[in-house]
């Protein structure tokens, strides 16, 4: 049957044949003509695809070539984007590319859009463009330059730091301290002094009060006196008892109302003696356990373990160039012995043990004068009853004699220049020891006002108008820049607490030691970590000017500011400015020449420590320290001054520069990175008069491209309309979108 069928359409002369090519022809060529414009449709999208990819990197192309080769930041400049997009696409992909010739691909550019992606003012595209620029650049030139030098003094400095922390808080201490013994010796000597002073000693008289009345008047209302005229008024009782009218009843009245007064002037007397004698020894007592406090409390101090610090980070750290210096590690050594001197202020046990007995023992001095008082009242009382008693008239000299001893006794260990109490406040006051302390702190109070000199002459100097003007528009763009990022201005300023805000010398140290444990951790950070802070730190030094010291020379050796006042531009200090983000010509340097002497500061009193060991005794160690830290500072501002840098230390033989100590500081101020950056944005658009806000560093481009169809365009729109097709036809022309985006 089939091949009946093959023969019938093989050899029938009917027209079979060719309507059923016809049907097959045309079959074919439905499908071979869309093949072809899909495959048209295909190369279009691909051809399309890199001719966009390609414009958008030429529009890149064209960069800010001043604003690289200052800044290293790649921004859009020179022609117009948008122009230049379209004509790589119109000589990519236009008609006139084939013009011609046979287009098997002839597109036509039907629009050519661009878009801006990122701005250079984002703070997240700056920040990345300049960690790509320093990222590979500024750990070497960081670590070799300067913490190479630094590092292996962070021993000295850490036990430095330590021992000057111990000893000053041991000076404050020991201050309270000997304070309240002074108190407590001051309340001895009142007691002391209630003694010589009462009444009890003229009425008896015992003392030195007898040796102040004299042989002359023994009969002047004393209880002495009272004796002598005690046998005759014995007698003359005696004679009235037996008598029928008395004859002496005046005189033994007399005598009688004498006697009773006397008594009741003693009583007194001894009643306010015994009160406030004890009342002051009492406070003496608290006023001893208080200053036993504070001793325990230097103990304390001295005793504790070196607590974790900056240094830490830094320590055992391999640092390449980082060579030990010969005598560093003599040094700390030399440190550790300092600060175990701090034992000498230290009072022991038995020194407070002792001073507690000797109170007690003047109480028990004091009192034992009221208790034979006490006793010698009783004795007249007994005599005045009984007047004929033969042992009248000797117990009442016996008392006498007993109070005159006690007082003799009293005054002989608390009174006069070789009394107990003179030999204690001998002790207490170490007049060698505190005369040499004084005329160092003399010393030491003149160079902390010769240090302030240069600050002070800094302070005073007069803002030009045209430099404040410049600033203001400085201040304009960081803000500027801090509103487009959407970030919020905090009050005050980036500066550290500097020496310059300290009210002495031992708090400026205090400060630029602990300024100098920040500047370790930021490098302990930034060894461990790479900080991203430390890559903008090296990218300012390395981008902006700074204030050269030797314009300060003729501030520091005579005072003119004149000079100064005209470097003072904006211009001039642009790292500084970038470091503290003051808005005024004097301020950044302040800081930065203030935090440049405390470092200086920090380093020298290290030495000094060791200088003053052999004063021996801790407070005289402490004060010759800063004493030589505020000289040899201010040697080396004069050495900046003079020629840009410095030596870093008589136990490192390197010199640094004032640049180096500012890219440490970058290190000491971290935080608030966004202020950071817009004060970084500030000085570049100040000198460049662009608006980074404005600079494209990304953009989007948009290009609409079609293609005549050959074939059935029809069916190839039924194709897209099943979603097979990245397009739409219109007017027998299939038109395709394509999005590029580039950054740089």
């Amino acid at each position: 049957m089939r091949h009946t069928i093959w023969r019938y359409l093989i050899n029938g002369e009917d027209g079979t044949i060719t309507i059923f090519a016809v049907i097959v022809l045309s079959s074919l060529l439905l499908f071979f003509g869309t093949l072809i414009d899909y495959a048209r449709i295909a190369a279009m999208g691909l051809m399309s695809e890199n001719a966009a990819r390609t414009g958008v990197r030429s529009v890149l192309s064209a960069y800010d070539s001043w604003l690289y080769e200052r800044y290293g930041l790649f921004g859009r400049g020179g022609s117009e984007g948008e122009e230049i997009f379209r004509e790589v696409l119109e000589g990519s992909r236009g008609e006139e590319a084939v013009a011609g010739g046979f287009g098997l691909v002839r597109t036509r550019l039907e629009d050519a859009k661009l878009h801006t992606s990122h701005v250079l003012g984002d703070h997240d595209v700056f920040a990345r463009q300049v960690l790509e620029e320093m990222k590979y650049k500024a750990p070497v030139d960081m670590t070799l330059e300067v913490v190479a030098k630094l590092v292996p003094l962070g021993d000295s400095l850490r036990q430095s730091g330590e021992t000057f922390h111990t000893l000053d808080e041991l000076r404050k201490l020991y201050e309270k301290r000997e304070k309240l013994l002074e108190d407590v010796l001051l309340l001895q000597e009142q007691a002391a002094d209630i003694v010589a002073g009462s009444e009890v000693l003229p009425l008896v008289p015992a003392g030195k009060a007898a040796l102040k009345l004299g042989s002359n008047s023994v009969h002047n209302g004393t209880v002495q006196s009272l004796l002598e005229r005690f046998a005759a008024y014995a007698g003359q009782v005696g004679q009235d008892d037996g008598a029928d009218e008395p004859e002496n009843g005046n005189e033994i009245a007399s005598f009688e109302k004498e006697a009773a007064s006397l008594a009741g002037r003693l009583r007194s007397a001894s009643a306010a003696l015994e009160q406030k004698h004890a009342e002051l020894l009492s406070r003496a007592r608290r006023q001893l356990d208080q200053a036993e406090a504070v001793n325990d409390e230097m103990i304390r101090i001295n005793s504790r373990t070196v607590s974790p610090s900056g240094y830490d980070g830094v320590r055992g750290k391999d640092v390449p160039g980082a060579e030990p210096y010969p005598d560093a590690g003599t040094a700390a050594s030399e440190l550790e012995e300092v600060r175990r001197s701090g034992d000498k202020l230290i009072r022991n046990e038995g020194w407070w043990s002792s001073y507690r007995q000797e109170l007690g023992d003047q109480e028990t001095s004091g009192k034992g004068i009221v208790s034979e008082v006490e006793q010698l009242l009783s004795r007249l009382s007994i005599a005045m009853a009984s007047p004929g008693s033969a042992a009248a008239t000797r117990l009442l000299n016996e008392g006498v004699t007993e109070i005159q001893l006690a007082v003799q006794h009293y005054e002989s260990v608390y009174a006069g220049q070789a009394s107990l109490l003179a030999k204690r406040k001998t002790e207490l006051a170490d007049a060698d020891m505190k005369k040499q302390l004084k005329e160092t702190e003399a010393k030491t109070a003149a160079a902390w006002q010769n240090a302030g000199r240069l600050l002070n002459g800094l302070a005073s100097m007069r803002d030009l108008p045209e430099h404040r003007e410049l600033f203001q528009s400085v201040k304009s763009r960081y803000e500027d820049s801090l509103l487009f990022n959407q970030k919020q201005q905090e009050d005050g300023n980036n500066a550290g607490t500097g020496w310059s805000q300290a009210k002495d010398a031992n708090q400026a140290v205090e400060r630029s030691t602990g300024q100098m444990e920040g500047l370790f951790a930021g490098m302990s950070d930034m060894l461990a970590k790479s900080r991203d802070m430390f890559y903008y730190g090296e990218y300012a030094s390395d981008r902006f000017s700074h204030f050269a010291p030797q314009q300060l020379l003729d501030l520091m050796e005579n005072g003119d500011i004149e000079g100064i006042a005209e470097a003072a531009s904006f211009h001039n200090q642009e790292m500084e400015y970038w470091l503290y983000g003051f808005h005024d010509p004097i301020g950044n340097l302040i800081a930065a020449y203030g935090e440049l002497f405390g470092v200086r500061l920090a380093v020298r009193t290290m030495e000094g420590l060791i200088v003053s060991k052999n004063l021996g005794h801790p407070l005289l160690i402490l004060s010759g320290a800063i004493l030589y830290g505020l000289e040899k500072t201010a040697e080396d501002m004069l050495s900046f001054a003079r020629k840009g840098s410095a030596p870093l230390s008589k136990y490192a033989k390197v010199e640094l520069g004032y640049l180096d100590y500012l890219r440490l500081f970058a290190l000491l101020h971290g935080g608030k990175e966004e202020e950071r950056l817009s004060r970084m944005i500030a000085v570049i658009e100040q000198n460049s008069d662009l608006v980074l806000a404005q600079v494209p560093s990304g953009v989007t481009g948009e290009a609409s491209i079609s293609i005549k169809l050959w074939f059935l365009p029809g069916l190839t729109k039924l194709i897209g309309r099943l979603g097979l097709l990245n397009g739409r036809v219109n007017d027998g022309r299939f038109e395709s979108s394509e999005t590029v985006g580039w950054s740089y």
